[in-house]
Parts: structure tokens; C-alpha cells; sequence
């Protein structure tokens, strides 16, 4: 049987790989073997990887709501997006909770030019330059022209830094996407010592690694959650789904306007995914 891939290629539907998807988000073998053999049942020829998804996604709900909220992740990620949400401020909130010390949109003076700063971040001596690539379309990959950018910045902002700072800190540039990275952009950045961080790079220590080990899970994720929600959330900058944990089922009816079920449903399903 045929599929079809977000990017409009043609396939084989490949189980190992689709059951495998659903153990990697967690689910147990016996549960995961389950939602592929039903899913595969009722799929016709043809259908798209998305109407794949939703199926197995529905069923996963059901059973097990923080092994929904893994599967739906990088969806949920790039859904931050149209619903006004900021990716910077995502990565600022993700890096916080490992210990970063951070600062977001600078200004920095290099030896040329003064450089618009996405993020800084500190760990100990080390300073971090981040430049950040958010993409909502799927498919996409981050290209070395991007990272040979971002390499000539730190070249211009560095020779300040060390005049201003005598030296005695390290300065390094990090890119975080929520996509891949081309080979070649992977092999310039590992030459020329820049840290990259994509969705499946670097192995055990990716986007979604770092998203799942502090469940920094965006709202994006929960099912009752849904696109006109997500815009006011976005105006009261709730991005987290542990952001909802402190509301009361009344409390978030009525300062959001929906009915006292639909609020207990959402706040049910962010404790959920949080094992509360």
C-alpha cells in the first residue's frame, strides 16, 4: 500500500517504521503493536501521512494522554507559529529550565557591525550566540548558507567581546532549529566548533530531547486546545502546557470564555502530560 508523504512524495506505508514512531513517543510495545494494526486496517490506499497521524493520535488520547502529547510534539512545535506564539521565547523558556542563564532580542557591537542577537545563554564561562530557524512547513531543512551566517557574526562579535571581556569568557555560536540540518551544514558547523541543535540532531541531545527531558511541552500539543484557544493564550503568554496547571477548571472558563467542561477537559489533559 501507497501513501502520501507532507512533502507530496509517494511511498510505500512502512509498519516497522510507524510502529516504531509510536514506541520512541512511549508507548508500550503490546499498546503500540495495538494502534498500528488498527490504523493500518482502516487506512485506504493513498492516504496522507497526516490522516496517518491523526488516526494513531486519536487512538493514543484515548489510552495514554503524555504519550499523545510526545507523538504530537514536533507538530505541536511548529504549530507555535500561526498561533502567534514566539519561537524565540519557546528556546528561551526550554533552555532556562536546563540552567541556561539567557537574554532575548540584543543588540551586540562586533568589530564591523552591531548584530541583532536572537538569544544569548550562559552556562558557566561560556557565552552562547543563538541564532534561531523556525519552520512551519514541513520538510524544510536548515542549509550551511545559514550556518556560514551565523559563523561570520560570531567571527565579528567575538573580537569585541574578547577586547571588552579581556578574554576570560568563551564565546560560541549555537543554532537551534525545529527542523534537520543539511549534511553539509552539519559537517561546516562540527569544522568550525558550532554547537547545532535540530529536531533529530545531535543523537540524545535533540530539540526533542531537550523539550522532553523538562516536559517543556507547548501548549500546541493538548487535542482540546484549539486554534482560536491558542490566540488568546498567546496574548496572555501562557506557551507551556504546565503554564495551565495553576488555573482552576471555573477560573480559566471564565477568563477565556469557554464552557466549565471544555476548561476541566484541557486542564485535565496538561496534568495528564505532566503525570500529575
Amino acid at each position: 500500500m501507497e501513501i502520501i508523504k507532507s512533502d507530496g512524495q509517494i511511498e510505500p506505508f512502512n509498519k516497522v517504521k510507524f510502529c516504531g514512531s509510536l514506541r520512541k513517543a512511549g508507548a508500550p510495545k503490546e499498546l503500540a503493536d495495538t494502534i498500528c494494526t488498527r490504523v493500518e486496517e482502516k487506512i485506504p490506499p493513498g492516504a496522507s501521512t497526516s490522516r496517518i497521524y491523526r488516526a494513531a493520535l486519536r487512538y493514543l488520547v484515548k489510552e495514554k494522554i503524555e504519550v499523545a502529547a510526545r507523538y504530537s510534539l514536533h507538530k505541536g512545535v511548529a504549530e507555535l507559529g500561526p498561533a502567534g506564539f514566539v519561537f524565540e521565547q519557546y528556546v528561551e523558556a526550554i533552555l532556562q529550565a536546563h540552567g541556561y542563564y539567557t537574554k532575548r532580542d540584543q543588540i551586540i557591537k562586533g568589530k564591523c557591525v552591531s548584530h541583532e542577537i536572537d538569544l544569548t545563554a550562559e552556562e558557566g564561562k561560556t557565552h552562547y550566540l543563538l541564532e534561531l530557524k523556525y519552520h512551519n512547513e514541513p520538510g524544510l531543512r536548515t542549509h550551511i548558507n545559514v550556518v556560514m551566517y551565523a559563523d561570520a557574526r560570531l567571527l565579528d562579535i567575538e573580537k569585541m567581546e574578547n577586547k571588552r571581556e579581556k578574554k576570560r569568557y568563551q564565546h560560541r555560536m549555537w543554532l537551534i532549529t525545529n527542523t534537520k540540518f543539511t549534511d553539509t551544514a552539519i559537517r561546516y558547523a562540527k569544522c568550525r566548533n558550532i554547537t547545532l541543535t535540530g529536531w533529530d540532531f545531535p543523537k540524545g541531545n535533540t530539540l526533542e530531547d531537550l523539550i522532553s527531558r523538562k516536559k517543556m511541552y507547548p501548549v500546541t500539543v493538548l487535542p482540546a486546545v484549539d486554534p482560536i484557544l491558542l490566540s488568546k493564550f498567546a496574548k496572555d503568554n501562557l506557551i507551556l502546557a504546565q503554564d495551565l496547571l495553576p488555573y482552576e477548571p471555573g477560573d480559566l472558563a471564565k477568563r477565556y470564555e469557554i464552557t466549565s467542561l471544555h476548561a476541566e477537559k484541557i486542564i485535565n489533559e496538561a496534568r495528564g502530560i505532566m503525570n500529575l
